[in-house]
């Protein structure tokens, strides 16, 4: 086989890839999984789609293998196949939102629309957290920070919130994170941290952002 058309097939084999994760839905549901495992009826509802398409979308995914399936018990549970595919959605999002000038503006009105006054990045905590005692807060579901969690974070789901204000001293810097910048659960738990007059902070990154840079 001549090497020009061995070429040409690898080349329609990455473009298969590529094409996987052209559908903002695909690209959301990613986001999703990268958290934990979840099954095709609870990956429906949190990317508001049906459970048909939903599930029409997780086929793709398998095909070039970014996703994976396994039974447990009655349901079938979708998860990454491994990190690459994180490191693949990571580049996507960096390049995004270096070079594309719509999603600095889109960016930028979430925060506008959200309040949100002040943010800090992964290496602002490092530096903060040497200089005072910061309260890092987990607001995803419980279940994703079982499945992960940044070091010394503690887990009070963005639902459970307004009843475990008791939990945390209003003297000290609380940073929230979820799943990244493009997830509303820190910004909406600073707005309620803020209108009870605590000091709190939202994280730009997420804990897959921290798994990445800490597998480097």
């Amino acid at each position: 086989m001549a090497a020009s058309s061995i070429k040409e097939q690898v080349y329609q084999e990455l473009s298969r890839v590529t094409h996987a994760i052209s559908s903002p839905k695909r690209m959301e549901l990613i986001d999703v999984l990268s958290q934990k495992g979840y099954s095709v009826e609870e990956l429906s509802k949190e990317i508001t789609m049906s459970v048909a398409s939903t599930s029409q979308h997780l086929q793709v995914l398998k095909s070039v293998k970014l996703v994976e399936a396994q039974r447990q018990g009655n349901f079938i549970i979708y998860s990454i196949t491994d990190d690459s595919v994180l490191r693949l959605v990571s580049a996507v999002k960096e390049l995004g939102f270096r070079k594309i000038a719509e999603i600095e503006r889109l960016i930028g009105d979430f925060k506008t629309n959200k309040n949100i006054l002040e943010s800090i990045t992964l290496d602002d905590l490092l530096a903060r957290s040497k200089k005072e005692e910061v309260i890092l807060i987990d607001v995803r579901p419980e279940e994703e920070y079982n499945a992960g969690h940044i070091p010394n974070a503690v887990s009070i789901p963005l639902s459970q919130l307004k009843k475990r204000l008791n939990e945390l001293p209003k003297n000290k810097t609380i940073i929230a994170y979820c799943r990244g910048p493009l997830c509303v659960m820190s910004a909406d738990a600073v707005k309620i941290l803020n209108t009870r007059k605590f000091k709190a902070i939202r994280m730009e990154e997420g804990y897959v952002e921290w798994k990445l840079i800490h597998q480097e």
